[in-house]
C-alpha cells in the first residue's frame, strides 16, 4: 500500500512538467503558421489575385472589343456620309421644284402649283429626317471611338495585371529572405502601382463611354419622334 502511494505521488509531481513540454511543443509547431498569417496580414494585395488563364481570356475579349468598335465606327461613318449625300441631292431636288412652282405661278396653273408645293414640303421633311440621321451617326461615331479607347485601356490594364500575376507566382518560388526575393518585391510593388493606375484610367474612360451612349440614345429618341411626326402628317 505504501509503495502504491509513493508511485502515485511521483506521477502527480511529473504531470506539470509533461504538460509544460506539450504546450512548448505545440507552440513551436504553431509558430510558422502564426508568422505566415502575421506576414500576410501586414502586406495587403491591393490588386486582387487572379489566375493567368482568366486574365488572358479577358485580354482576348478586350482586343476583340476594340476591333469590333473600330468596325462599327467605320459603318457609322459610311452611313453618315450616305445621309449627307442624300441631303445634298434633296436640296438640288427642292431647288428644281421651286423653279417649277415659279413657272406654274406664271402660267396660272394652280393645280400644278399646289401639287409641286406638296412635293417641296415632303422633300423638306425628308431633309429634316436626314439631318437627324446624320446627327445620330455622328453621335454613334463618337461612341464607338470612346468604346475603342476603353477597350484599349482595358487591354493595357490586363497586360499589366498579367505581368503582376506572373511575378507573384515567381515570388512564391523564391526564398523569403533572399536578395532575389527583395528585388522581386520591389518589381511587384511597382507593377501593382502601374496596374492600379491603368485601372483608374479604365474607370474614367468607362464614364466617358456612358456619357456618349446617353447622347446616342437621345439622338435616337429625337429621330423616332421626328419620324412619328412625319407619319402623323401624312
Amino acid at each position: 500500500m505504501t509503495r502504491c502511494s509513493v508511485l502515485l505521488a511521483l506521477v502527480l509531481l511529473a504531470a506539470p512538467g509533461v504538460l509544460t513540454a506539450q504546450k512548448t511543443a505545440a507552440a513551436r509547431k504553431a509558430t510558422p503558421q502564426a508568422t505566415a498569417t502575421t506576414s500576410f496580414d501586414s502586406f495587403l494585395l491591393l490588386v486582387a489575385p487572379r489566375d493567368t488563364v482568366t486574365i488572358r481570356k479577358s485580354l482576348r475579349a478586350a482586343t476583340e472589343a476594340e476591333a469590333l468598335a473600330e468596325t462599327r465606327r467605320e459603318q457609322a461613318e459610311t452611313m453618315r456620309l450616305g445621309a449627307l449625300a442624300k441631303m445634298e441631292a434633296k436640296k438640288v431636288e427642292i431647288g428644281r421644284i421651286k423653279e417649277r412652282v415659279s413657272a406654274a405661278k406664271r402660267e396660272n396653273r394652280d393645280a400644278d402649283r399646289l401639287g409641286l408645293e406638296a412635293e417641296r414640303k415632303a422633300a423638306e421633311r425628308e431633309i429634316e429626317l436626314l439631318k437627324g440621321r446624320e446627327e445620330l451617326r455622328t453621335a454613334e461615331i463618337e461612341f464607338e471611338i470612346r468604346r475603342a479607347d476603353l477597350a484599349a485601356l482595358t487591354a493595357k490594364s490586363l497586360q499589366l495585371e498579367l505581368q503582376l500575376a506572373t511575378r507573384r507566382a515567381g515570388r512564391l518560388r523564391t526564398p523569403v529572405g533572399g536578395a532575389g526575393g527583395a528585388s522581386l518585391d520591389r518589381v511587384i510593388g511597382e507593377l501593382e502601382k502601374q496596374t492600379l493606375e491603368a485601372q483608374q484610367e479604365q474607370a474614367a474612360s468607362s464614364i466617358e463611354v456612358a456619357k456618349t451612349e446617353m447622347t446616342v440614345i437621345d439622338r435616337r429618341l429625337e429621330l423616332l419622334e421626328a419620324q412619328q411626326r412625319v407619319l402623323g402628317e401624312k
